[in-house]
């Protein structure tokens, strides 16, 4: 991504989370990693790099702002944080109900670190309080908490 500034991001759904593991198998530079994994690419329309085509949700990226980041303990580059622009987004029809992916459809995985992964399951709403409001009610006095 560095190279050529653009990425897909895809979505790994528990049905193919073995093949997307596998794609953390520490093979040499140049070893199709498509190949080992089993999962497909598809085409893309506005980056060259394809997307997976099993994804249920899928992003086309460009890269806005990188930093490398060097380990003060070995002097070694130890992460890179990118920040990316979506530029066109990849939805399966199923997966859609109202305007908003259904979670029982996607079925989300995610990588937490290591070898380890999570599910999210569910979800729920929180709605953002409104500083006028909570100010009427009497929790907010002149910019402060009571």
């Amino acid at each position: 991504m560095l190279e050529t500034k653009e990425c897909t991001i895809n979505i790994i759904s528990e049905g193919f989370i073995e093949a997307a593991n596998y794609c953390s198998i520490d093979a040499p530079a140049g070893v199709d990693e498509w190949e080992l994994s089993g999962l497909t690419p598809a085409e893309t329309e506005v980056v060259k790099a394809p997307r997976v085509k099993e994804s249920v949700f899928s992003v086309e990226a460009k890269l806005k702002v990188s930093h490398e980041w060097t380990s003060p303990r070995t002097g070694k580059k130890s992460g890179t944080l990118a920040i990316v622009e979506g530029v066109r987004f990849w939805v399966r029809e199923d997966a859609l109900k109202g305007g908003i992916i259904d979670l029982e459809v996607l079925r989300p995985v995610s990588r937490l670190g290591g070898i380890t992964y999570g599910r999210t399951t569910e979800v729920f709403e929180l709605p953002r309080p409104r500083f006028e409001e909570e100010r009427g009610k009497g929790v907010i006095k002149d910019g402060e908490v009571n």
